[in-house]
């Protein structure tokens, strides 16, 4: 009898891009959460009434929370924080932010994002992260067209 088993896949987060305007971003943090991105509300808000039909409301929101999480000595540290510096002057300077796995295809990219939250920095006897985050007010979902079972 034939043993069945199951597909063999592989994930590498060298298959992982993020750039912020153009820039590609290196010296990103360690761990499994250095990109993230959540979405502003919930899909759908449901309803049922006093009859007990029910309808649900999506969301016309398509705003995420992207947060990313550097190294202290990553150069896009000092890029972003020029960025909020002008934008605490009055700058209308907005962000293009693009995320792309190149092994699943997802991701997304945004025209018009904003920093939202500046890292709090730390210094010790070792390395601390710097925890940026974005609001993004339209992000647009890469078209997922990777299928394992091609």
């Amino acid at each position: 009898m034939a043993v069945q088993c199951g597909p063999l896949t592989l994930y590498s987060f060298a298959n992982v891009m993020l750039t912020i305007d153009g820039r590609q971003v290196v010296g990103l943090w360690e761990g499994d959460d250095v990109i993230a991105t959540e979405r502003s509300t919930d899909l759908g808000t449901p309803l049922t009434g006093a009859d007990g039909s029910s309808v649900v409301s999506i969301t016309a929101d398509q705003s995420i929370l992207l947060t990313v999480k550097l190294q202290p000595n990553s150069a896009m540290n000092q890029y972003l924080a020029q960025k909020v510096k002008r934008m605490r002057m009055g700058s209308q300077d907005l962000t293009a932010i693009a995320l792309r796995d190149t092994s699943t295809g997802e991701g997304g990219v945004c025209s018009a994002a904003v920093v939202v939250k500046e890292p709090a920095k730390n210094w010790g006897a070792n390395a601390t992260e710097r925890e940026w985050q974005f609001f993004c007010s339209c992000w647009n979902e890469n078209d997922i067209t990777y299928n394992p079972a091609a």
